[in-house]
């Protein structure tokens, strides 16, 4: 008789998780509403380890779906109007979209746009497909408009669960995405997907993704620096569970905030309960609204510089999650400073010791 095998769930077969769990973060007053999500694994069999990411199969917003329609001349096509919302990119405008789309409308603008690389990057930084078209409108039928879109791809997230916590069940923290654009409302697809049309009891298709260079040490004594503002947060909300759990964890510092402490101090309780019990070593808070002059992060990470050098040359690890354009580069800039300055290096000195700590896998980064 043949040995049972474990499920592969993957992209082309995901497992169908059930939502348990589904509420905000933040108050009703914060800039942006962050939600924490639970799925339910059942008998999947899934395993994951803190660090790795899950990909969620999303659907559009039906609304946008039939804006799109009504704007490009094809309201009454119900067909098209499935695809849309289960196989097309809706949100995300690229260049490939404008290229195809000029070919299809006849606005000389749009045409010199097209032609223009950096007025185009500048024009679709910030501005969702649905602007495009009603910026540019033009009746099309339903081969052309498919032919401009992209394939919908997965929403991949930061876990911010361990399994040893949590055997059948998988955390996300996640940012709503909404914004305002010539005086319509817009939603990012994955977010607004989990926040508005998924309810705690219906099922969501997910399956996880590896991620071995973002991986709490093996030696769980080693001590740990943690760097993660925002939605940053998930991963090492995973990593300080695993360390609950696990004997002898070594040292743990994390530096994390947001803006205001009252409206968006995510896991709030949680983490200062961390600290009370001697989890969290440390624990720098960056509030960046609360004063006259922001406060980051970084900034933080330079004030205690001399103790951060201290800890790297204990052995500590240091983690990075969060945004790439501007936190992550700035980090890493202030850490270079940190090591110059209490470690009596030079420039070029400070830059090997940070390449010497990323190929000891002692300095890793999660951004997006």
């Amino acid at each position: 008789m043949s040995e049972p095998t474990t499920p592969v769930w993957n992209r082309e077969n995901p497992y169908h998780a059930t939502l348990v769990d589904s509420h905000p973060l933040t108050s009703a007053n914060a800039v942006r509403e962050v939600r924490h999500f639970e799925f339910d694994l059942g008998e999947s069999q899934l395993c994951y380890q803190p660090g790795d990411t899950v990909s969620l199969l999303i659907h559009n917003d039906p609304v946008l779906v039939q804006a799109i329609l009504s704007t490009c001349g094809l309201r009454d096509d119900a067909e098209l109007a499935q695809q849309l919302e289960t196989q097309y990119e809706l949100t995300q405008v690229h260049p490939g979209f404008i290229r195809h789309y000029s070919g299809f409308c006849s606005d000389p603008k749009l045409h010199a746009l097209q032609s223009d690389g950096k007025a185009l990057r500048q024009y679709l930084e910030h501005r969702p497909i649905l602007a495009v078209l009603r910026e540019f409108p033009t009746e099309l039928n339903a081969e052309q408009l498919r032919k401009c879109l992209r394939q919908l791809q997965p929403r991949q997230y930061s876990i911010a669960s361990s399994q040893r916590q949590s055997p059948t069940r998988v955390a996300l923290t996640i940012g709503i995405l909404r914004f305002a654009f010539n005086a319509q409302q817009h939603a990012g697809a994955g977010s607004s997907y989990l926040a508005d049309r998924v309810h705690v009891g219906q099922r969501v298709p997910l399956y996880f993704n590896d991620n071995p260079s973002f991986r709490l040490p093996t030696d769980p004594t080693t001590p740990i620096i943690m760097i993660g503002p925002g939605t940053g947060i998930a991963p090492f909300r995973a990593f300080l569970q695993e360390r609950t759990a696990t004997p002898s964890a070594g040292r743990n510092w994390l530096f994390c905030g947001n803006r205001q402490r009252a409206h968006d101090f995510l896991y709030d309780d949680e983490l200062l309960r961390y600290q009370q019990q001697g989890l969290l070593t440390r624990l720098e808070l960056a509030f960046s609204r609360e004063q006259a002059q922001k406060v980051y992060v970084q900034d933080l990470l330079q004030q205690q510089g001399a103790e951060v050098f201290a800890w790297l040359e204990q052995g500590a690890h240091i983690y990075v999650c969060g945004d790439a354009k501007h936190m992550a580069e700035d980090v890493q800039k202030t850490l270079l400073a940190l090591i110059a300055e209490h470690g009596k290096l030079d420039d070029t000195a400070a830059r090997e010791y940070l390449v010497q700590l990323r190929q000891q896998q002692r300095y890793q980064r999660d951004v997006y």
